[in-house]
């Protein structure tokens, strides 16, 4: 292939990358709700499971709105490293009968 070729290639990518980001930011400033959420499990043990713009997935205690789990951008099963879930025991709450 020829320079010129491989230089018109390259012009095209950088205009696609251009077209992406653009269309990310519109995205981020006009999705204000999830795009997904489901109660999973039933009873006390269930969850809700909500897809969030960039692609995080968050799982929230239904009756208290705690977030129990959030996962990193476009990697729904890869806990986000800075997140730390609350321990019960540490945070004087009692989960349980009684």
């Amino acid at each position: 292939m020829t320079a010129g070729a491989d230089y018109l290639k390259e012009q095209a990518r950088n205009a696609a990358e251009l077209r992406l980001r653009k269309a990310a930011t519109f995205l981020s400033l006009n999705v204000k709700t999830p795009i997904f959420q489901k109660r999973m499990g039933k009873g006390a043990t269930s969850v809700l499971v909500r897809l969030e713009w960039p692609g995080v997935v968050k799982v929230i205690d239904p009756d208290t709105g705690e977030i129990l789990a959030v996962s990193v951008s476009s990697n729904p099963s890869l806990l986000r490293s800075d997140f730390v879930p609350t321990v019960p025991a540490l945070a004087g709450k009692s989960h349980g009968g009684a």
